[in-house]
């Protein structure tokens, strides 16, 4: 027989985690926002093509964008969520950011040293296949993280 305050505490539980799964949907993203990181981030690889100056502008106009999707994302759920949080997804970010920072030191190492431009294009696309599929897989693992059962994070 159960008592009565451990079947509220369940439900609490329960309601509770409902509520954490809801919150995940209205974080989703729509699959073009995931393709927009990607680009960005495969922009700033592929800045280091440009000149010296040209990067620069790139490098500014893609950290524009970035403000302007933070405030966007900010008036559109009230919140932004951290993409360096605890949990599962922690790893995807720091992955991330692990690969673009090799990309991008490539590309600013062929440029500086042996004077290639063209390999930061190749480069860039890349980050931007890899930025995009993260940012889907770092989605879903959030998504995965907030429906699960509290406690089992």
């Amino acid at each position: 027989m159960t008592r009565p305050d451990t079947t509220a505490a369940a439900a609490a539980l329960e309601g509770a985690r409902a509520a954490r799964a809801r919150l995940a949907d209205t974080t989703r993203c729509p699959p073009q926002m995931h393709v927009l990181f990607g680009l960005m981030l495969g922009g700033l690889v592929a800045s280091e093509a440009a000149s010296d100056r040209g990067t620069l502008v790139v490098e500014g106009l893609i950290a524009v964008s970035g403000v302007g999707l933070f405030v966007w994302q900010r008036r559109r759920l009230g919140y932004f969520v951290n993409g360096y949080r605890r949990g599962r997804t922690r790893p995807v970010a720091l992955g991330i950011v692990g690969v673009y920072l090799l990309l991008f030191s490539t590309a600013a190492y062929l440029k500086g040293v042996d004077g290639l431009h063209w390999p930061a294009l190749v480069l860039g696309a890349l980050m931007a296949v890899i930025g995009t599929w993260g940012s889907a897989v770092w989605q879903a693992r959030y998504a995965a993280e907030m429906a699960a059962p509290l406690g089992a994070t």
